[in-house]
């Protein structure tokens, strides 16, 4: 256990070697300024069989102006199938994948007053891989759940999302790790990043969700293998 006043003192001295780190790094004339942005206007349309566009909060301007800070590509849209399942999928992408690595969603929706429960990476079987994709379960007071699943790609290399410090506090073991990020880049071509984002909601925290999981399985299965390897590294 780590007492408050130590905390703070290893936060802030996180934070500092954060800012300097990421100062060099502007500095440096890289590559990642010359990135080709990928096309994920054409990828985020191409959707399994038998699922279909619907309009949701997503599809609105204001859902999609709201992140375009974050993230130098921002789309988003919402599929239903034929049994009336729904699910909503987010690809972001940003030329700079340290300063906009595509956030670790657990804290972007505890941030918005989400209560989160049973994180865990899983393995989903696509094309004779392993892909694995970060799980929880988001929940508000108004009986609002949402099953999220997602998952990282910096330099063509998954990102692991849930990983141990040994520290309680989850927003101080990001900056742990966000720091060994970028000290590692500090000395090499800064990549891009690409984050994609699968969800739906339900009434039941305990239940498994099953939608996304099929979409994403379905969509991926579905894609060539330039696509593949850009969306997944596989």
């Amino acid at each position: 256990m780590i007492d408050i006043g130590k905390k703070y003192i290893i936060s802030l001295s996180l934070s500092l070697l954060m800012i300097m780190s990421l100062v060099l790094i502007n500095e440096k004339k890289k590559s990642i300024y010359q990135a080709h942005p990928p096309n994920l206007e054409r990828l985020i349309k191409l959707h399994p069989d038998k699922w279909y566009p619907v309009e949701s909060e997503v599809s609105s301007p204001a859902w999609l102006g709201s992140g375009q800070t974050e993230y130098d590509i921002l789309k988003a849209r919402t599929y239903r199938n034929v049994d009336g399942q729904q699910v909503t999928i987010v690809m972001t992408w940003g030329r700079n994948g340290i300063q906009k690595a595509g956030h670790v969603q657990q804290l972007c929706y505890s941030a918005q007053g989400y209560s989160i429960s049973n994180q865990n990476n899983i393995e989903v079987p696509i094309k004779g891989n392993k892909l694995i994709v970060t799980n929880f379960v988001a929940s508000q007071l108004n009986d609002q759940v949402e099953d999220v699943f997602y998952w990282r790609i910096t330099d063509g290399k998954i990102l692991n999302n849930i990983q141990k410090t040994g520290l309680d506090d989850q927003r101080l073991s990001h900056r742990i790790l966000r720091m060994k990020e970028v000290i590692k880049y500090l000395f090499t071509d800064i990549p891009d990043n690409i984050m994609v984002r699968v969800s739906s909601k339900k009434y039941d925290s305990d239940s498994p969700s099953v939608p996304p999981l099929k979409y994403i399985k379905e969509y991926l299965e579905n894609l060539s293998s330039q696509d593949l390897k850009l969306l997944t590294g596989l």
